[in-house]
């Protein structure tokens, strides 16, 4: 566990000062806030030299004070065990303009305060890079209680600790921080910081202290369906122009099963029995495979679950067909999975289950680059294509199934679609008039996600977390 003092700097705005002159003094002060943020950064990164730079702190100067914001780092299992990561104060330099107006750097930051409105002016090096899978944390710390003139200061690293914890494996990390500047904080996290879910606004229900806390990593695969919509934020949510047709959206990440079906594709091509639309006429309980091209003459795939489940594994896109669940063995529980490496194109077709009102009979999966095009067809089952890609980044182009499609959006809605069942993916384009639509939330301890046999890989989140102590003065 870390922790560490730290000290803030206020300026005060002269009495007296003239609207049009406070407005002058506000905006010099704000570009002094932003270049003293710059020399800082650069001082944490560079220890040899001593940094100088000039800073308008107005006649009276500026007073230090302690502990004005404070953080905490941590990580927590499924089962609710907390780990300890780093905790501590984070210092803060603000300046009070007569209007009410506060500039502030913060840990970083430059935040502009007018009442209720926050911007922020120069956000903090603070991340999350969910390509990497890595949290970047550094923390500026301020070295003593003292007085800063107007005028040119002197900026050097005092020194430097680094975290000794460099990963957390299959755990949640969660970041707390209690600041007066916590919408803006808030600001940075939700929209700029990468891939972070927010836990707890700033003052949100009960909390009413300024404290913002933020979660990093996956949802628990067994959770998997426990709600109607799953997305990896609210906001990826483009509901139609008469008002959206879900009513139960979540923003919930969860792992994407690339490497599970890249597993699947090559156990099942070698061992398992393949199937083409010239030998089958209906599929039976027991695993399968589906290579590229071979169900591209099938009108409909019927699955026959007697005596048990069924798992296959399309290496190719699923179109121009439809699926079909019946007989789901004496009471009514069997399931058809279907994992596929492309696309799912529904188009006109129907993917149906006749076995009650269960949908989980019919389970459908895609990796993170599967695109869903609802078209004008009916699904009734299960849609799991959780992804973390985002168009235009590493070579990914996004999921457009067709030329009618939006690529940044990863399931299409577009035609006169109808859907019973559950969601889980990245985003929606809902630009359609549903038929009809009805999100079902699924008792989740029924449903694996991944077959028995296949493990998903350790959820490693990567720590680069650091102190860093700087000495401010004048020359």
């Amino acid at each position: 566990m870390v922790a560490a003092g730290s000290i803030g700097v206020l300026f005060v705005a002269g009495q007296g000062i003239g609207q049009t002159e406070q407005q002058s003094e506000q905006e010099r002060v704000e570009q002094a806030f932003v270049e003293l943020s710059q020399e800082i950064s650069t001082a944490t990164t560079n220890n040899d030299v001593t940094h100088g730079s000039n800073l308008d702190a107005g006649e009276h100067g500026a007073i230090a004070h302690h502990d004005s914001a404070t953080y905490e780092i941590w990580a927590e299992n499924n089962s609710g065990t907390t780990t300890p990561i780093a905790n501590g104060t984070i210092g803060t330099i603000e300046y009070d303009a007569d209007d009410g107006t506060q500039i502030a750097y913060e840990g970083g930051a430059v935040f502009r305060e007018t009442g209720t409105q926050t911007r922020v002016l120069s956000t903090p090096p603070i991340n999350y890079d969910h390509r990497t899978h890595t949290l970047s944390f550094p923390v500026v710390e301020l070295t003593e209680n003292k007085t800063i003139d107007s005028g040119d200061i002197a900026i050097e690293q005092a020194s430097a600790h680094a975290n000794s914890m460099n990963y957390i494996k299959d755990d949640h990390v969660f970041i707390e921080i209690e600041s007066e500047y916590c919408l803006g904080w808030e600001q940075h996290f939700t929209s700029e910081a990468g891939d972070t879910a927010l836990q707890q606004g700033c003052y949100d229900a009960a909390n009413d202290d300024g404290t913002l806390k933020i979660r990093l990593g996956y949802e628990d695969i067994d959770n998997a369906f426990s709600r109607g919509v799953a997305l990896s934020d609210e906001s990826n949510y483009d509901s139609h122009q008469s008002g959206g047709e879900f009513d139960d959206i979540g923003s919930e990440q969860f792992k994407p099963l690339d490497g599970i079906i890249s597993e699947m594709k090559a156990d099942f091509k070698e061992n398992e029995s393949h199937i083409d639309t010239g030998d089958w006429s209906e599929i039976t309980a027991g695993k399968y495979f589906a290579a590229s091209g071979s169900l591209d003459g099938a009108d409909e795939l019927t699955f026959s679950l007697e005596d048990g489940n069924a798992v296959l594994v399309v290496d190719d896109d699923i179109s121009g067909y439809d699926i079909t669940v019946d007989a789901c063995g004496p009471d009514g529980e069997n399931q058809a999975k279907i994992y596929a490496t492309g696309d799912i194109d529904v188009g006109n077709n129907e993917f149906t289950q006749t076995c009650g009102d269960d949908e989980s009979n019919l389970q459908l999966y895609g990796t993170s680059e599967t695109g869903v095009d609802f078209g004008n067809g009916y699904v009734e089952g299960l849609l799991y294509v959780a992804s973390d890609k985002t168009p235009g980044e590493d070579g990914f182009g996004g999921w457009q199934v067709n030329s009618n499609n939006d690529e940044e959006y990863q399931i299409h809605m577009q035609g006169s679609p109808e859907f019973d069942g559950s969601i889980i993916a990245h985003s929606i384009s809902e630009r359609s008039n549903f038929d009809n639509v009805n999100e079902q939330p699924m008792n989740s301890s029924e449903i694996e996600v991944i077959p028995p046999g296949y493990e998903p890989a350790p959820q490693l989140t990567y720590l680069n977390i650091a102190e860093y102590e700087i000495d401010v003065e004048n020359n």
